[in-house]
């Protein structure tokens, strides 16, 4: 089902003041400072289909080296129609050309300029020179040297820079965050005063790792030099718990179904989502909130049969049914979260459509991902293999990461099929 949403001008503005909900086809839009506020009826709506095999696929289980990959750690498309491939293990950046033969390597492992300790991604970026000349260049990160690296159009590396303003935190890039900048995540390193750090293993780790402080989550933006652009906004880690496994060791692991903030960012600004709820915030390019879009439904309550299945899916590992009781009794003592969690991924599609992934179990094969128009409006969903990581949505097709039983990684490009008018 299609509908239309009317942009909110001033002079709507003023009328929103008398009658702060307008509805229209079933979506209350209000309008607030400037921001616009649409909520979509929840519906099952097919936006597209993604095709069932790949137009083209990139890797092999042996073969040549530039076409066995390790860990991927991001898959973009450039203005030409190249694939860009960043693959962490090898520290290795691949560039393939449309038709998937192989162009260049860029990276390797090492400290020295172009090289790399650890690799976030890399980004394909256009901008005009000072002539107003079309030009290109990819820009790298490696959080663990704290470097941006940017190489040109033809591999030849231009410079580095250094994240500005880190104090005290981990930080690491997630991808664009605008048509010149980087978006990372930041995690905040609230060490406890040494006074507080006493008692038992358990309670020092707690007191480091499980502390509310700790789960806050900073989405900053950098420009290509390293300069700090903004805080674009502040979310929360999932919870954290501390428990000894009866060895004498002292862990620490994510609370079962504890919510977690995702965000993403494009030349069309940064999309994030606080994953209690479905709801995504839009800002700008400026990084000012335009726009919150929601769905009028709530995640599903929790319920034991949920958490069963979670401890009995430990990532495809074989349990004994002791380790499973062992396990349900450590969870239940938690303070759970009473519903599951909402969304654990955004992007941006090149048209500045929203996808947002819904939760799902372990164990479970597809994945939900909503689907919202540029002005908010819920479009529909659309279903995807939990096998494939999407990494782009462009040019009328999905460009991802395909997992093998193996575990053996392949880029691959499928189309995306559009469902109804």
């Amino acid at each position: 089902m299609k509908r239309t949403v009317v942009v909110v001008v001033a002079i709507v503005i003023v009328a929103c003041i008398e009658s702060p909900e307008v509805t229209r086809s079933g979506i209350d839009i209000n309008d607030s400072a400037g921001i616009g506020i649409v909520t979509s009826p929840p519906g099952d709506e097919v936006h597209a289909e993604l095709a069932g095999e790949p137009a083209l696929s990139i890797g092999l289980l042996d073969g040549e080296g530039e076409l066995l990959f390790g860990s991927i750690a991001s898959v973009r498309r450039s203005a030409a129609g190249n694939l860009v491939v960043a693959d962490a293990q090898a520290r290795e950046i691949r560039i393939f050309d449309a038709a998937g033969r192989h162009l260049r390597s860029l990276g390797g492992k090492g400290e020295a300029p172009g090289e790399f300790q650890s690799l976030d991604g890399a980004w394909p970026v256009s901008y005009a020179d000072d002539s107003g000349a079309g030009q290109r260049m990819l820009v790298a990160v490696d959080s663990r040297l704290d470097r941006i690296t940017r190489f040109g159009g033809d591999g030849g590396m231009i410079g580095t820079a250094t994240f500005a303003g880190r104090d005290e935190l981990l930080i690491r890039a997630i991808g664009l965050g605008g048509e010149d900048a980087i978006l990372s995540r930041a995690t905040v390193f609230d060490v406890p005063a040494l006074q507080s750090l006493s008692g038992s293993p358990e309670d020092v780790m707690k007191a480091m790792v499980a502390g509310e402080s700790n789960r806050r989550l900073l989405y900053l933006r950098h420009r290509f030099d390293g300069t700090l652009v903004d805080t674009v906004v502040e979310g929360r880690a999932a919870a954290r718990y501390v428990l000894s496994d009866g060895s004498g060791k002292v862990l620490a692991a994510t609370v079962p179904f504890s919510p977690q903030a995702a965000a993403a960012g494009s030349a069309h600004g940064v999309v994030f989502t606080a994953g209690a709820h479905y709801e995504l915030r839009v800002f700008d390019d400026a990084g000012s909130l335009r726009l919150i879009a929601r769905l009028d439904e709530a995640p599903p309550v929790r319920t034991d049969e949920h958490l069963e299945t979670w401890v009995r899916n430990p990532g495809g590992r074989e349990r004994d049914e002791a380790w499973v009781r062992e396990r349900l009794k450590q969870y239940r003592s938690l303070a759970l979260p009473e519903s599951l969690p909402a969304y654990t991924a955004v992007l941006f599609a090149d048209v500045g459509n929203i996808w947002a992934r819904r939760y799902r179990m372990p164990g479970e094969s597809m994945a939900h991902w909503d689907v919202f128009g540029t002005d908010g409006d819920h479009l529909g969903r659309v279903e995807i293999p939990t096998s494939f990581r999407i990494q782009e949505v462009s040019r009328g097709q999905v460009v991802g990461i395909a997992t093998d039983e193996l575990g053996v990684e392949r880029v691959e490009v499928r189309d995306l099929y559009p469902v109804g008018g």
